[in-house]
């Protein structure tokens, strides 16, 4: 019997590698308005959820209308998102869980339409049995939506992996009762990642052994 019978997968920087569309996009919004870039090492460390929290470190929020710097930062992740592709494994990894008959969702802190629209540009919908994104554009918590989801499917967060790139995928995993592996090559420094209980992976291709 597989040791689990529910996947939660995070979308950005675990399935997708966007990092550098995201960094792009903030460095773009800086040039917009006179400020020195900042590098991926600085981005890692501020980056969470919710998102308003990497802004406020990024920029004089006090001088900003958050919802210009919602809609600046999504135009240009968009634009820079066409260099980006899916991250190494998670084909594989995707495959083998459905091979395995293991139900599968992606609960994502993106908008639901964009994320969805994203998922079948990749070549990867029909491959969940449930896409769980915002409704919004602010990146906020995913725990509920998890919740909901095993609530529905009736998974028990025992028998539940959630997979993901950040501290919020591993506090999610503790509210859940699941399991946590988190991706140290995503959007999240490794140094805070080490601050969590979950496995640490640097690859997607470790997954399969993982739950083997």
């Amino acid at each position: 019997m597989p040791k689990y019978t529910h996947i939660i997968w995070d979308w950005n920087g675990t399935l997708l590698n966007d990092i550098s569309a995201s960094l792009s996009s903030v460095n773009d919004m800086l040039d917009l308005r006179g400020m020195p870039h900042i590098n991926i090492d600085y981005y890692k460390e501020c980056i969470g959820v919710p998102i308003r929290k990497f802004y406020d470190k990024v920029f004089d929020m006090d001088k900003e209308d958050y919802s210009v710097i919602i809609k600046q930062y999504n135009e240009g992740y968009l634009k820079h998102l066409e260099a980006c592709g899916l991250t190494a494994g998670a084909r594989e990894a995707i495959d083998y869980f459905n091979s395995c008959g293991m139900h599968q969702a992606v609960v994502s802190s993106s908008n639901n339409n964009q994320l969805c629209m994203n998922i079948k540009k990749y070549g990867l919908d029909g491959c969940f049995d449930a896409v769980l994104g915002s409704a919004d554009f602010y990146a906020g918590s995913k725990i509920d939506r998890a919740r909901n989801y095993l609530e529905e499917t009736g998974g028990k967060g025992e028998k539940t992996l959630v997979i993901g790139d950040l501290e919020h995928d591993a506090e999610m995993a503790a509210e859940l009762g699941a399991d946590c592996v988190l991706l140290t090559s995503g959007h999240e420094h490794i140094s805070r990642l080490r601050n969590t209980k979950a496995a640490l992976i640097d690859d997607l291709f470790g997954l399969i052994g993982l739950v083997k």
